[in-house]
């Protein structure tokens, strides 16, 4: 991969061709890659623990965001507890999660871009997440997305290990039977991108130009059109 210093100084369309040799499995991350999810859960998250805060206590919406996006939902909400010296019950999961998925159906659309890509792809891809099995179809469903990610979804709760944990992403490339060298993951937040490179697999850190230097400080290197994962193909 190239190094972060060497990230910064390409152009737009030439960031993805970057990377070295063309990869013949590409893992997406869902919230935030091929759905713009992630802002509308964690604003109804925050929302939702601040209603339970004192007033001097309450959590930043744009920096939690930030700090929320791509870990457990449980991890979180223990955090949570402790920076607002909140006791949250045991419901309080559940009630966030119809919450979220209620925002999600009203809000929720497939990321600009991202059906061009899947359209063009002649490699295999799947889609590896943090999150549930039922809100990872719930959210491609929502999105017109469903009917490309059949059959090709990878849950961490299915593997029993999260983001930063590179469990899920390992266990894409054995089902795909592709070494970790040729595969690519597309991914939004600091927590996935770190998983993909402790399992020593490239990443694209997706994202407004704002975050691009969060992303490549992280070990990925970012683009901020969906399309330009196109480049290499060319």
């Amino acid at each position: 991969m190239c190094r972060s210093a060497d990230i910064g100084e390409l152009p737009g369309q030439e960031k993805a061709a970057a990377l070295v040799g063309v990869p013949q499995l590409v893992i997406f991350d869902c919230d935030g890659v091929l759905v713009d999810s992630e802002e509308i859960t964690l604003s109804v998250l925050i929302a939702m623990l601040n209603a339970l805060a004192q007033r001097d206590t309450v959590l930043d919406v744009t920096r939690f965001i930030e700090h929320f996006r791509g870990r457990k939902i449980a991890d979180c909400l223990r955090e949570a507890e402790q920076i607002l010296t909140i006791s949250l019950e045991a419901e309080f999961e559940q009630r966030f999660r119809q919450q979220a998925l209620e925002a999600l159906t009203l809000n929720m659309k497939a990321t600009e871009g991202i059906v061009e890509v899947l359209e063009e792809l002649d490699v295999a891809y799947c889609v590896a997440s943090s999150a549930p099995r039922n809100k990872i179809e719930h959210c491609l469903r929502i999105a017109g997305l469903l009917s490309y990610f059949e059959g090709r979804i990878f849950s961490c709760y299915e593997v029993g290990r999260w983001k930063p944990d590179p469990l899920v992403f390992l266990t894409a490339c054995d089902t795909y039977g592709v070494d970790v060298s040729d595969a690519l993951v597309v991914e939004d937040s600091v927590t996935g991108i770190q998983a993909a490179v402790a399992a020593h697999i490239r990443v694209l850190g997706f994202g407004p130009t704002e975050r691009h230097s969060q992303l490549a400080a992280a070990g990925a290197l970012p683009i901020a059109d969906m399309r330009e994962l196109l480049t290499l193909f060319n």
